[in-house]
């Protein structure tokens, strides 16, 4: 039918445009159906009025400072809010407990990563644990991962984070010895980049970054540059639009090349990771690298599928733990109280606080650590997608409804705020806005049944967090030992969102958190 535009050409090529306009009629027909389907099933959902009929909702999110725009919908219309995104999709942002509950542990498998969250994870690591979908495929992959994870094995790994947090401030020592001042500024999202970074290498994989010594690291130069990217409207527009056509990820962009060459940087790594292991015949070593050399099937792993899980798991620690160091350094930094009491604690031993002291008698640290995690999650939104349609649980029935179970359809796009949750006044106190790390310490905590969701939960729940927590506690424990931290209050900082939520001072595009350093000088 449409060949007949085209009457003056081959007939191949009418038949070719016959078929491609048929299949694009097809595309579009579905999609509006869908739409129109979810949209029905869903008209009794309360949520806010759409600001503009091609972005949605997204770009009011966008712009707003991290998590401000769901925390005032949450107080508006409740714990499941409508609201519409690029294009007029629709979308869900649930913060109620048993829904929550429902979709993360009891049936996570029925709400996977959307497509175009999985392909920005397939584009920069491969497909790892990050990408894979499906019980069986899933546990296949974290079996690999977990007995590496445990607390017996990261128990030997404290030195080499102790060693490494040394380097850190060996440089900052020697950059105030050599300055004509006794206070010097430093950023600490770098150095705490390039910590998570180097610990990663070291610990799980015996293997050198030299990122925290070497300012030009290729790697960690591609890290950062694909972190200082994402706030733009050209990402904007990315994120906006990947639900609906993940294929936007592969168009010529900045993003694309910063994703190409982040990825390149760490397939170079993971193969020469691979490469020495496997050459130095080191398998009885507990690093993660040696637990994958004797997993069963490691021989018959690619080159490929070696790279995907350690590019997979690089990013990943690095990430979130250089990120939340940030936030806790800056919290430290604010509060010269929090900052002394937590002093007092790790220096409470002649030397550095041992493996059993920083898991059991350093309760103020795991507290600061914790509100931090609350306050300050490094991902504040856990993405998934209906995969069919599904009745579920509520805690509390929906604004204007009495029920108490609700039909998310299929296809629907679920956000859920970890931030709303964890600030949610009705758990927290009226204070919920507030760091306040002694809410950690008290009595009442399991009867009000406070989580932090940072590492997610359930069977999706963050492998690494063991091995996180005491990573971060090594690296604070050294730093505080040996010196005080102030902020700039010329240089005020705000959240924005990357990949994690980042510090950056206010007004500036690139991610940093510079602080005011100075030695701490004990008494003869």
């Amino acid at each position: 039918m449409f060949s007949l535009l085209l009457s003056s050409y081959h007939p191949f090529v009418r038949a070719l445009f016959d078929v491609c306009a048929g299949w694009l009629i097809v595309y579009v027909t579905r999609g509006l159906w869908n739409q129109f389907r979810v949209a029905s099933l869903l008209k009794h959902v309360p949520g806010p009025k759409t600001p503009s009929w091609l972005w949605g909702s997204e770009w009011d999110v966008h712009k707003a400072p991290p998590g401000v725009r769901y925390l005032e919908w949450k107080r508006q219309y409740g714990d499941v809010v409508k609201f519409k995104g690029a294009l007029g999709r629709n979308l869900l942002a649930i913060s109620d407990p048993r829904a929550v509950k429902y979709i993360l542990e009891e049936h996570v498998f029925d709400f996977p990563k959307p497509q175009g969250v999985r392909e920005w994870f397939r584009l920069l690591v491969g497909d790892g644990i990050l990408v894979v979908e499906g019980k069986d495929a899933h546990s296949h992959q974290r079996k690999m991962f977990t007995p590496a994870l445990n607390q017996n094995a990261i128990r030997p790994l404290l030195p080499t984070f102790y060693n490494i947090a040394s380097l850190i401030a060996d440089a900052i020592a020697s950059k105030i010895d050599n300055s004509q001042n006794d206070i010097i500024e430093e950023d600490m999202q770098r150095w705490t980049n390039r910590f998570s970074l180097d610990t990663i290498g070291l610990a799980g994989f015996s293997y050198e970054f030299n990122s925290v010594s070497n300012t030009e690291n290729k790697l960690s130069s591609s890290l950062e540059s694909l972190t200082n990217s994402a706030d733009n409207f050209a990402s904007f527009v990315i994120k906006a639009l990947f639900f609906t056509f993940p294929g936007i990820l592969k168009l010529p962009s900045q993003k694309a090349r910063y994703i190409n060459s982040t990825r390149k940087e760490l397939g170079k790594a993971a193969t020469d990771m691979w490469n020495q292991a496997k050459a130095a015949g080191n398998i009885e070593d507990r690093t993660l690298m040696s637990l994958m050399m004797k997993a069963d099937g490691a021989d018959a792993m690619t080159q490929e599928e070696i790279a995907t899980q350690l590019r997979t798991l690089v990013q990943a620690g690095y990430e979130t733990v250089g990120c939340e160091l940030a936030w806790i350094f800056y919290e430290i930094a604010k509060d010269h109280n929090v900052q002394k009491r937590l002093r007092d604690e790790v220096t409470a031993t002649p030397s550095e606080p041992t493996y059993d002291d920083l898991l059991e008698r350093t309760p103020f640290l795991d507290a600061v650590i914790k509100e931090c995690l609350r306050l300050h999650a490094p991902v504040i939104e856990l993405t998934h997608v209906a995969a069919h349609d599904s009745v579920v649980p509520l805690a509390k029935p929906l604004r204007d409804a009495g029920e108490v179970t609700m039909v998310i359809p299929r296809g629907t796009i679920i956000q859920i705020p970890v931030d709303v949750m964890q600030r949610d006044p009705e758990v927290w106190g009226s204070d919920s806005n507030q760091f306040r790390p002694e809410r950690w310490l008290l009595a009442d905590n399991e009867k009000h049944h406070r989580e932090v969701w940072a590492f997610s939960t359930g069977p999706r729940k963050c492998p690494g967090r063991q091995f996180a927590m005491i990573e971060m506690k090594a690296l604070i424990a050294i730093l505080l030992r040996q010196f005080e931290f102030q902020l700039n209050a010329e240089k005020p900082i705000e959240p924005f969102w990357s990949f994690v939520v980042r510090t950056r001072v206010q007004g500036n595009k690139k991610s940093e958190l510079p602080l005011l350093i100075s030695k701490l000088k004990y008494d003869e």
